[in-house]
């Protein structure tokens, strides 16, 4: 996702990595060199090209569920068209637990995923008389289009909207975001399935400028993992809670937001195990030949930061000011998943892996 405001975790000091890099003995008596591709394999094809095969699926099913709804505007249509957003949404937070690649270098997340939304300019745009065509969408700025200017239009800017209050100039805006949001969903899943998904596989063989090492894939990886964490707890989470702003919310017309904090932690795991629908070699059975009490760790930490999320019990906007105490837990258990995947993930992908 991209927002106004961007945090970064804190470098790690150097003696923090010597300590967390305690070697152990290889006690799984698996093939460590194979298990290290397969691992690269199944990160790249079971778990992130199924991502984004999943997501475009579901934007094919969001952008047919606004053109029903454009077509019959009812309040039944636009119950499915909201639901359809929610599916598509769950799966392209997951993915951001693996932000990088194409979805990154070809700028498809801020694309996607800006926000917050600019009323001032959105407004200006249903106002206006240009015609929503495909061109036109794709050379708006990145908080006039993809996810968070189509909530705004399906739910409201209070999330009491009506299908009868809809306008045409709405329909056409809605219509001409949905179409260019399964545009980037398919952009990124091929780019992914015909050619980047073997450069992550590859990692280390001749040629392979983007990543030269298998380390360097690996690093890319647990950075990711750790980078997620850093977003939910210091910008998504800590930005509108130390402001006291409901209007810096990630997804606020929806009431969507600890849901979309909540698949960004979970997309963690599902990398670490190389499991998105179906079950891979992760970095899991890596840690687990050298260091049973590291993944151990992970795991436990990763529970504690979804039932911290899970123990905020009002939409996020409304926790800001009337659940503190909960809000403030659930970042600093992401933060504690954040400090062990950067300070001793990292550092061991480092020790064992060249």
């Amino acid at each position: 996702m991209k927002s106004i405001l961007k945090h970064t975790l804190p470098a790690l000091a150097l003696s923090t990595i010597l300590i967390a890099c305690k070697k152990d003995d290889n006690t799984g008596g698996e093939d460590i060199e194979q298990l290290k591709t397969e691992i690269l394999s199944d990160a790249a094809t079971v778990v992130i090209v199924s991502s984004y095969e999943d997501m475009f699926t579901k934007a094919t099913a969001l952008s047919n569920a606004v053109s029903t709804l454009i077509a019959t505007t009812n309040d039944a249509n636009l119950n499915t068209a909201r639901q359809a957003w929610k599916d598509m949404r769950t799966t392209w937070e997951q993915t951001e637990a693996w932000l990088f690649g194409p979805v990154d270098f070809d700028d498809i997340d801020p694309r996607i995923d800006t926000w917050p939304v600019d009323f001032t300019a959105l407004d200006g745009q249903l106002t206006s008389g240009n015609a929503f065509t495909e061109e036109y969408i794709t050379e708006l700025p990145d908080d006039l289009k993809g996810f968070h200017p189509i909530e705004y239009l399906l739910w409201g800017q209070n999330g009491n909207k009506t299908a009868a209050s809809f306008t045409a100039r709405e329909k056409e805006y809605l219509s001409g975001l949905a179409s260019n949001l399964k545009k980037l969903s398919e952009s990124v899943k091929n780019s992914w399935a015909n050619g980047y998904a073997n450069t992550l596989k590859t990692a280390g063989a001749s040629g392979n400028s983007d990543y030269p090492t298998q380390q360097s894939a690996f690093v890319e990886i647990a950075d990711a993992m750790a980078g997620i964490c850093g977003e939910v707890a210091n910008e998504k989470m800590k930005g509108p809670f130390e402001a006291n702003d409901p209007s810096q919310e990630e997804s606020p017309f929806a009431k969507n937001s600890i849901t979309d904090f909540t698949n960004n932690i979970q997309g963690i795991l599902k990398m670490y195990q190389g499991n998105f629908s179906t079950d891979g070699k992760g970095l899991e059975d890596l840690v687990r030949n050298y260091n049973l009490s590291l993944d151990n760790e992970i795991k436990a930490k990763h529970t504690a930061a979804i039932a911290a999320l899970q123990g905020i019990t009002v939409p996020f906007g409304e926790a800001i000011s009337t659940q503190q105490t909960q809000v403030q837990n659930a970042m600093n258990k992401i933060n504690d998943l954040a400090s062990t995947l950067d300070e001793k993930l990292k550092p061991f992908v480092l020790q064992y892996i060249k």
